[in-house]
């Protein structure tokens, strides 16, 4: 799947961060990507949330007791 400049290089920031493998979805104008939430006492979390910032939209969601952080980018033509 062919993704932005912009949502790679989120897409490596956010990996580098978490310390896991980001879940990327494309779909038409946006790309969302998605990532386990580390443990809190990760020491990496103020990058994480540095590079999340950087998204047009980003946020969480639990789901069966587990937390994922998603980000996503608008694609503009």
């Amino acid at each position: 799947m062919q993704i932005s400049a912009r949502a790679s290089g989120l897409r490596a920031a956010i990996e580098r961060a978490a310390g896991a493998r980001a879940e990327v979805r494309a779909a038409v104008g946006a790309t969302r990507i998605s990532v386990p939430s580390p443990p809190a006492d990760v020491p990496t979390w103020g990058e994480l949330l540095e590079a999340l910032r950087t998204a047009d939209r980003w946020g969480s969601v639990t789901a069966e007791g587990r937390t994922v952080l998603w980000a996503q980018v608008e694609e503009r033509p």
